[in-house]
């Protein structure tokens, strides 16, 4: 992976609009189907640009967990699986299109939300039915997106 001059700030600046994304106001329809985009922002670092560590990744979670204001290590857990998971499959991801990786990140991302879902169920009162599972498919058509806007910001991989 190269950074070209200039774009330093790439990696921090995405996270933020990823966080920024995560939180923003939409209608309940709208916000049933919202992509996990501090997710895909991680994956895209770990996965495509193999450019970030797992104790970043934790780090990147406990700020979800606080924003979103739910068990402390929670995101911070389910992240970090799904990180390291992506971490092992990485060689074997290099050459292939962007709509097959969408659907590796679309199992990453099932992972997630499998481990957000059974530490809700476990510590929170709430019962989630198979509706939280709807984003994987919104997250798997933004991930060719997101990996042609980072190209278009001069992140080369």
């Amino acid at each position: 992976m190269r950074l070209e001059g200039g774009h330093w700030l790439a990696k921090p600046l995405s996270l933020f609009l990823a966080l920024v994304l995560a939180s923003w106001p939409l209608p309940i329809f709208l916000g049933l189907l919202r992509p996990d985009w501090v997710l895909l922002v991680v994956l895209f670092w770990v996965v495509r640009a193999n450019a970030m560590s797992l104790a970043l990744v934790w780090v990147i979670g406990v700020f979800v967990d606080v924003q979103m204001g739910t068990v402390l290590g929670m995101h911070a857990l389910a992240m970090s699986v799904a990180s390291w998971l992506g971490q092992q499959i990485e060689p074997r991801v290099r050459g292939l299109s962007p709509w097959q990786t969408a659907v590796i990140v679309g199992f990453l991302d099932v992972v997630y939300r499998l481990i957000n879902w059974l530490v809700m169920h476990v510590f929170q009162a709430n019962v989630y039915d198979l509706n939280y599972f709807w984003p994987v498919l919104t997250s798997i058509l933004v991930w060719p997106v997101l990996l042609t806007v980072m190209r278009l910001e001069g992140v080369r991989l």
